[in-house]
């Protein structure tokens, strides 16, 4: 079956004038040339069986600093943790002679989020992930981008829909969508973070999706060592070699001895129950201990955030296929994308989704309704002074959803300043390019169009004909360290109880002292009742809603949304109220 390949291009594009004197393809950028991609050699393929982890060509050297910065506060960190404890953990699954662990360290995240969530233990099909992501790489090896990719655009289905087959066998049609991922953080790349940022990681974000080198032909006493694991010691490896694995970071033990010395990362494999060992907890084997810093363990390391349940009003719309695949820049660290996106029916707009390249201190979001002449007129609405504290895949939410007409086109304009990595602006490169459709500028009034150089903007459109949306916040575990009471954005937790009746409770977190309003609507986005309005200190809250409206008339059975907006940020959840 063929196979698109993965991409072998770097992330590395000079746009700017500013450098009169800078590189060739400064000056081009300056003259009006279209900014092209510098080719860097393939990323070579790992041997496929039982591994299958192929790193992306993207720049990710830069992560781990950001991520040191977004947990540099000193925090007391227990000797021992494991989020298996918490309950936070899937069973171990088995990948087989098939290079797919990408897959499997993806959906054990999934799935990770799911049980935090409340939803309780869900099978998460690895094969849909392995073979129908955009680079249909099935057992030739991934990362979590490739995956992220598809859980953002498409979601993830049930394993009792696309059992797994160790095999390429392509992508299965049919199978309902049950899940989307709304916000993914890359915490590292090619560099392993401190240990004691991912151990905090850990407590505040529960398991990790990460990266070791298990071993190949370069150092065949590792592999053996590593492939004859039985839990009964801990393992060490001081080889600086690549990683070729992706499994799931679930805790840690400071006093596990090794040959190196003492501290330990407690992690889940995907190679079945029959390797490995039970580390610590339970009877389940299919896990293992590997000392701090060994065999590259860390590197590539990513959480998912927010999740929604799949809600058929909803729709994405987008040009990127390939998702984030480069990024434009060179000469400074903020750059303006725009997208066009064009209304397949009567609608609402609710979010703008989009990649970041690195941790960004400001994105600022508009919409336009015209664009002509290289003019954007007709503001239509705007969200400013957003922060991410990770690289990754991330949303802003506009605090009223734009209508819009079938056939209608809007134009999306972000503005990303990244906290140290001079290349802010994602794009795709993998995908076919769309014209008239992408544009790049250095000061949101002079745009040049991307399609000339093969890449699309990775700005998306979400969408719903109703005119509310819920998102699945991720909710921490119960940590031996409790989670803070003031987040680092509006949080909004499950309502419970949930069935109700009469009465169900919102709980939200505010960043920060300002206005809220915490109200219930129906399907349609009408005001059912005004909880709370008006000024609220920061941290945690809590309202209940006993099933009436403003004029304290009891309401019909049904699904609702509680909404909770703060500045401009705002969360939702579904209610159902049963009679």
């Amino acid at each position: 079956m063929a196979r698109r390949r993965l991409s072998a291009f770097t992330s590395l594009v000079a746009v700017s004038a500013a450098l009169s004197g800078g590189p060739a393809m400064a000056r081009a950028a300056a003259a009006g040339v279209e900014p092209h991609l510098d080719p860097v050699a393939p990323v070579a393929t790992p041997a496929v069986a039982a591994t299958g982890f192929v790193a992306p060509s993207l720049a990710g050297d830069h992560l781990a600093a950001a991520s040191a910065a977004a947990k540099s506060g000193a925090k007391a960190l227990p000797v021992r943790y494991d989020c298996r404890e918490a309950g936070l953990v899937s069973p171990v699954r088995n990948q087989g002679a098939c290079g797919a662990c990408y897959a499997f360290g993806a959906a054990s995240d999934l799935e990770s989020r799911l049980l935090q969530g409340g939803w309780g233990l869900l099978d998460i099909s690895e094969n849909n992930l392995k073979e129908c992501h955009y680079q249909e790489s099935s057992c030739a090896g991934g990362n979590q981008y490739l995956i992220m990719n598809h859980l953002t655009r498409n979601g993830a289905v049930l394993e009792a829909c696309d059992p797994y087959v160790a095999a390429d066998v392509g992508c299965t049609p049919g199978c309902g969508t049950e899940f989307l991922v709304l916000d993914w953080s890359a915490v590292s790349g090619g560099t392993v973070p401190a240990t004691a940022v991912l151990k905090q990681y850990l407590l505040d974000h529960g398991p990790l999706q990460t990266t070791l080198f298990a071993g190949d032909g370069t150092a065949p006493t590792w592999q053996s060592a590593f492939n004859a694991y039985n839990g009964a010691a801990t393992l060490h490896y001081t080889g600086t070699q690549a990683p070729n694995h992706s499994v799931v970071l679930i805790g840690w033990d400071d006093t596990l001895a090794h040959a190196g010395g003492t501290g330990a990362w407690i992690c889940k494999n995907s190679w079945g129950t029959s390797w490995g060992g039970s580390c610590g907890y339970g009877s389940q084997k299919g896990y293992f201990t590997i000392a701090y810093g060994s065999a590259s363990v860390g590197m590539w390391s990513s959480f998912i955030g927010e999740i929604m349940a799949v809600d058929p009003t909803v729709s994405v719309l987008s040009h990127d296929e390939g998702g984030h695949t480069a990024a434009f820049g060179g000469v400074g660290l903020t750059l303006w994308g725009l997208a066009r996106h064009d209304a397949p029916q009567s609608t609402n707009l609710h979010r703008i989704e989009f990649w970041t390249a690195d941790a960004t201190t400001d994105v600022d979001v508009y919409v336009y309704d015209t664009f002509s002449g290289g003019v954007l007129s007709g503001l239509l609405a705007s969200s400013l002074d957003h922060a991410f504290p990770e690289a990754g895949y991330h949303h802003v939410e506009l605090v009223t959803p734009l209508p819009l007409a079938l056939g209608q086109d809007i134009y999306i304009a972000v503005r990303t300043t990244n906290a140290s990595y001079a290349y802010p602006l994602s794009v795709d490169v993998d995908g076919p390019a769309a014209a008239n459709r992408s544009w790049y500028s250095l000061n949101g009034s002079s745009w040049t169009s991307l399609y000339g150089s093969g890449a699309d903007v990775t700005i998306r459109a979400r969408t719903s004909t109703s005119m509310m949306l819920s998102i699945e916040d991720e909710q921490p575990g119960d940590d031996v360290v409790p989670p803070a009471s003031t987040p680092a954005a509006l949080r909004l937790d499950e309502a419970w109880p949930n069935p109700f009746n009469p009465l169900t409770n919102l709980r939200y977190a505010l960043p920060r002292a300002g206005e809220v309003a915490v109200t219930i609507h129906d399907l349609q986005g009408r005001l059912v009742r005004v909880l709370v309005r008006g000024a609220q200190g920061a941290g945690e809250h809590q309202v209940a809603w006993d099933g009436r409206d403003d004029r304290g008339q009891a309401v019909p059975s049904g699904p609702y949304f509680g909404r909770v907006a703060w500045g401009e940020q705002v969360r939702a959840v579904k209610l159902a109220l049963l009679k």
